[in-house]
């Protein structure tokens, strides 16, 4: 693939990358203002988004990225969320008590490697690299609160996967818009998608 069809690649891997993120911001308002929605319905919905979400990252972790930040580790986090998406979608009645954590791991996962990506940011010379350890610290500390389940009621676990795909949801848009850049493979020219502010 030549340097300009790469950044045409990477640009639309963004794109696709920032609309599956603000789906997961506007699913979990969903989630956390309807906490009435049905479990299963939860199920349907949380698997095909993480299925959608994984071939994503592995077109993310494909594409030549510069910095190799915000794709990074999304070999392996794009295939088990295709395989946890698959699993939740075909045997979701067997997985309801299980789907909270199911997520947290997952969320509890990415959390860390965003933690390491903003650690990276910062070795990078990146300034806001804190808003992106903000985000996995916080996204990892609500994985623990899933996977603990210390609430009781379904409404109030419905809100906190709410509030989890929200912040997961932010904080993949902010990695790929801030850390993604693009390059001309046959001239090694750096081009920026998105400018560094």
């Amino acid at each position: 693939m030549k340097g300009s069809a790469w950044v045409k690649f990477i640009l639309r891997v963004k794109i696709a990358y920032s609309v599956i993120s603000a789906g997961l911001v506007l699913m979990g308002l969903c989630f956390a203002f309807f906490p009435e929605i049905s479990a299963l319905t939860i199920c349907y919905c949380v698997g095909a988004v993480s299925i959608v979400f994984g071939i994503i990252k592995l077109m993310g972790y494909f594409s030549k990225d510069v910095y190799r930040l915000a794709f990074q580790f999304d070999l392996a986090i794009g295939i088990a969320m295709i395989l946890c998406g698959a699993v939740i979608v075909i045997r979701p009645r067997m997985l309801i008590a299980m789907l909270p954590v199911i997520l947290g791991v997952l969320v509890l996962i990415d959390g860390l490697f965003k933690i390491q990506t903003a650690l990276d940011s910062k070795r990078f010379g990146m300034k806001k690299w804190w808003i992106s350890l903000t985000f996995g610290i916080l996204a990892s500390v609500i994985g623990i609160f899933l996977i603990l389940d210390p609430f009781e009621g379904n409404k109030i676990l419905t809100v906190l996967l709410g509030i989890t795909l929200i912040v997961d949801g932010i904080q993949n848009l902010w990695m790929v818009l801030y850390t993604v850049k693009s390059k001309k493979a046959k001239d090694d020219v750096i081009q920026t998608v998105f400018e560094d502010r």
